[in-house]
């Protein structure tokens, strides 16, 4: 080879091998120090694109695994709530067991009564529990989705257990603005006018009868404040042929509340002031068909009655924990009708039982499927740490090797040097 001074070959070459050296030393310290064996898209653009799906597949998956999550503590507060709703039916069915007793004189019947009616007041209250602001318990259901797609073949239903049935009529409120929701016959004489939301009634010796335009059917109830005054006035309120309640002035002056509980068994039950009248509850109410509400003002004498709004709303529409939760009174609720009312939660818990299960199971295979997909991630994207620094040192090593040969190379020139001035 010759000996020249411009050009030296030798110390590019050993210049270009260190550059090269020294590339690849950083590139594997970045590596050990990020972690990571794609530090930039170049060391593997297809590998990056694929790590970067599948990362996005697992992060939906844990995504979805939080969903299933509370799912699962939807349906377990839905499962306690039916246990609370198992033990009063259990209670409920104890006490109409007790009811039956001949040895229970009057006040012992009331007792259990009084029992009997709080018991349906929570049974009403846990029919309208809710989870997050989302019903427990209705006709719909809650779908939620177990695969990354969202589709919804593998879809989970979490029923809205029908523990108190809906259905029946739309509720009737009557503010006394005017007459129209009503036909008023004012035949015998007597008045009848709406003010300051009030319907006023007013008699002498006549009768005033304002009939619904509105007919209901099944289980309801009808709610209302009353006012009778004067000599032997009485303000009757009838349903199908049958009356529900005579407010006598002499009886009840002042101002009242007024409740008249219908169940789907025609059991009626009249509350003033939130107090049962046992007197006034009957049996025999024609709910099987449509009919109108009637009131009938009458009174020997000159007399007035005012009533306050007025409210019909639908109890049930037949389903047997909507009949013990409606019932009149102990007396007037069938045991079968409880005991199938506590088979209808058992079946409930059961199917809330299995809902819970695959729950879990789906929650299971995310679990294992969003594990592979991170091992597939790593496996493309994380370096392996014994390989890397076996190429560190040899880099290492190369780097100064490198260094010491272009020291030497660069000192070639020299050479020339010494035999121009030898």
């Amino acid at each position: 080879m010759s000996v020249v001074i411009n050009s030296n070959y030798s110390a590019a070459i050993a210049a270009n091998n260190l550059a090269t050296s020294n590339a690849r030393l950083q590139n594997s310290l970045n590596r050990l120090s990020s972690g990571s064996k794609i530090v930039n898209p170049s060391d593997d653009a297809g590998g990056l694109a694929v790590a970067m799906k599948l990362t996005a597949t697992s992060n939906r998956q844990g995504a979805l695994q939080n969903n299933l999550g509370d799912a699962t503590s939807y349906a377990q507060t839905q499962d306690g709530a039916l246990a609370v709703a198992g033990s009063i039916l259990d209670r409920v069915s104890e006490l109409a067991t007790l009811y039956q007793d001949p040895t229970k004189n009057t006040s012992d019947l009331a007792n259990y009564n009084d029992e009997f009616t709080q018991l349906q007041n929570e049974l009403t209250a846990v029919g309208s529990e809710t989870f997050n602001g989302i019903n427990l318990f209705g006709s719909g259901n809650l779908t939620v989705a177990a695969t990354d797609d969202l589709g919804t073949a593998g879809a989970i239903t979490v029923a809205q257990q029908n523990l108190m049935s809906s259905g029946g009529f739309p509720t009737f409120s009557d503010n006394w603005a005017n007459l129209s929701n009503w036909t008023p016959d004012t035949s015998g004489g007597g008045t009848a006018g709406v003010s300051g939301n009030q319907l006023h009634l007013d008699t002498n010796t006549a009768d005033v009868n304002l009939t619904s335009n509105a007919s209901y059917t099944g289980a309801f109830r009808i709610a209302a404040n009353f006012n009778v005054s004067g000599v032997n006035a009485g303000l009757t309120v009838s349903f199908g042929g049958t009356q529900l309640a005579d407010l006598e002035a002499g009886t009840y002056s002042g101002n009242h509340s007024l409740r008249i509980d219908v169940d789907a068994a025609g059991n009626s039950s009249l509350y003033v002031d939130g107090t049962l009248v046992p007197s006034q509850s009957n049996t025999g109410v024609d709910t099987s068909g449509s009919h109108p509400m009637v009131m009938d003002f009458n009174s020997a004498g000159s007399a007035s009655a005012v009533v306050g709004p007025v409210t019909v709303s639908s109890l049930a529409s037949g389903g047997n924990t909507d009949q013990v939760a409606t019932a009149a009174s102990l007396g007037s609720l069938s045991l079968s009708t409880v005991t199938s009312a506590i088979q209808d939660v058992a079946a409930m818990r059961a199917q809330n039982g299995a809902e819970q299960s695959r729950l879990n199971f789906a929650s299971t295979l995310l679990t294992t499927n969003q594990t592979n997909l991170q091992s597939a991630i790593s496996r493309i994207s994380d370096v392996d740490v014994a390989t890397e620094t076996t190429s560190l040192a040899r880099w290492n090593v190369l780097v100064q090797a490198g260094t010491s040969m272009l020291t030497q190379a660069n000192q070639s020139a020299q050479i020339a040097l010494k035999l121009i001035t030898g």
